[in-house]
């Protein structure tokens, strides 16, 4: 490529406009290059938590209504970076005959087939009982079900009423 250079040793106008556009696109291209690699790419998942320590999460906290036959059910996750997990909580029923309630934690796959009727192992089984405390430790990452049941026919009992407090723990 040949250089326009004028009398006084200059480039000509149409050189140099040329020359520094060159500049000024290879300046933005190296500065884009750098700024996405210093922030790295946004579409990435981030599996280390920003928060360490203790952590909480309240799973149900209040009065439910569990209609007879039928059940409760909050689904929660736990996930690999979770460690020390633990499930605690209390429960009690009121208002109504004959004021039981069967709570349950166990893992999707289990409930699943405990929907169908299945022999499954159970994580968690309070027993049919008016009041009781939950303490459960869980080991392994998945979703899992905190399920409130009530056996009650429905001929004979309207739906059974749970003041219940009932909190996820874990550590990051």
């Amino acid at each position: 490529m040949a250089l326009n250079i004028d009398k006084f040793g200059r480039f000509t106008y149409s050189e140099f406009v040329r020359k520094y556009i060159r500049v000024i696109i290879t300046g933005l291209i190296i500065c884009t290059l750098c700024m996405m690699t210093a922030c790295g790419n946004s579409n990435s998942k981030t599996t280390t938590p920003t928060v360490t320590g203790p952590q909480s999460q309240s799973l149900v906290d209040g009065d439910i209504s569990v209609s007879a036959e039928t059940n409760f059910d909050y689904a929660f996750t736990v996930t690999a970076a979770m460690k020390q997990v633990n499930v605690n909580g209390t429960f009690r029923t009121f208002g109504g005959a004959p004021n039981h309630i069967e709570v349950y934690i166990m893992d999707d796959s289990t409930y699943t087939n405990w929907l169908k009727a299945k022999t499954v192992h159970i994580l968690f089984d309070s027993g049919l009982m008016s009041s009781g405390s939950i303490d459960q430790a869980i080991t392994v990452p998945g979703k899992y079900h905190l399920i409130f049941t009530n056996y009650a026919p429905a001929t004979l009992a309207a739906a059974q009423q749970v003041n219940t407090k009932v909190i996820l723990n874990w550590v990051y």
